[in-house]
């Protein structure tokens, strides 16, 4: 109870007004645009790689802004080359540990794409002239590129994706491909077995790592308003997907059960692609009318929502009144 009670007081720091998105497509424009794929393996039959990046916050951010910040970022982060899809995921803060935990779980193209992601992020990326990794709401980041062993999904992402849970191991001196490739049917297996919605299996040679990445959809009802914690319960004390892999002596390193707070696609120019999935709204926060970001994906234009939106945004010009803020589709300022 004080867990929930702590992390619902966090939720609502900050929250003001705002109205809901409008549905993200009306019936004449879902014939015009492509269905957003359902299956990840859909998505990754391109997806040779891909990027964990992991980030320590400060609950200095009005959550209730932080979903504006992340689409934002999003409309420069998903057109990064060779980027195909990402898992969003957050751990609320405890009594016993105050900070947001958050990140990403990509996949990409390529490992040479992937390489590149991941440095970038963390070095190159800068937007209003201040390096990613350096905004004040950072305590660490930290990406790792990974070629990818398997990718197997077993249930829909529009509604079936509501936790996941990262294991990550340290391995010794030495090509681990072969082991990794050969439990790679046995994962599936158990993954099936345990009703899993997905499951990721990748390795970094040079690195020394090796990790996995599950997720499980919601196990039952959700009070209205609230954080699924049942859900983060059940796949955080379940018992490990990877424990092969301990019992080959490698250390474990990363064992974190998180939400899966969105879910993104590749981004198309005038934000008119697929739009962020919100698995787990309304009980964490996602974008809103009002809250300063046009979101041409997720249906907004001037007449449904005039406060964030200019006439001209979504039409991949930079038009007089739109910045990299109120229109980021548009204007690419990095």
């Amino acid at each position: 109870m004080k867990r929930l009670l702590f992390a619902l007081g966090i939720l609502v720091m900050g929250c003001g007004g705002g109205e809901e998105l409008p549905d993200p497509m009306s019936s004449a424009e879902q014939e015009v645009r492509n269905e957003a794929p359902e299956r990840v393996e859909e998505i990754a039959r391109n997806a040779r790689a891909a990027a964990f990046c992991d980030y320590q916050l400060y609950p200095t951010l009005p959550v209730d802004q932080a979903p504006a910040v992340i689409e934002r970022d999003r409309m420069y982060m998903a057109a990064q080359p060779g980027v195909l899809f990402k898992y969003l995921p957050l751990s609320l803060p405890t009594p016993s540990d105050p900070y947001l935990y958050s990140g990403g779980r990509y996949l990409v193209d390529t490992e040479k794409h992937a390489r590149e992601y991941a440095r970038w992020v963390i070095n190159e990326y800068e937007l209003d002239g201040v390096r990613f990794s350096e905004r004040p709401y950072f305590v660490q980041t930290e990406c790792t590129a990974y070629s990818i062993i398997g990718i197997k999904d077993f249930k829909d992402l529009r509604n079936k994706h509501h936790v996941m849970r990262t294991e990550r191991f340290a391995l010794p001196k030495g090509n681990h491909r072969g082991y990794l490739e050969s439990r790679w049917k046995e994962l599936v297996a158990k993954a099936r077995a345990r009703g899993l919605s997905s499951v990721w299996l990748v390795y970094n040679p040079d690195a020394r790592l090796a990790a996995i990445v599950y997720t499980l959809e919601s196990v039952g009802e959700v009070e209205p308003g609230a954080p699924d914690f049942a859900t983060v319960s059940a796949l955080e004390s379940a018992p490990s997907l990877g424990a092969s892999l301990a019992r080959r002596g490698w250390v474990k390193t990363q064992d974190v059960t998180q939400f899966v707070w969105g879910l993104w696609f590749r981004f198309s120019p005038g934000d008119r692609g697929q739009p962020t999935l919100w698995p787990n709204a309304p009980g964490l926060p996602k974008p809103f009318s009002g809250d300063g970001l046009c979101l041409v994906s997720a249906g907004e234009n001037h007449k449904n929502s005039p406060s964030d939106c200019l006439r001209t945004c979504g039409n991949t010009i930079a038009d007089p009144g739109e910045t990299s803020v109120n229109c980021p589709g548009d204007v690419r300022d990095i």
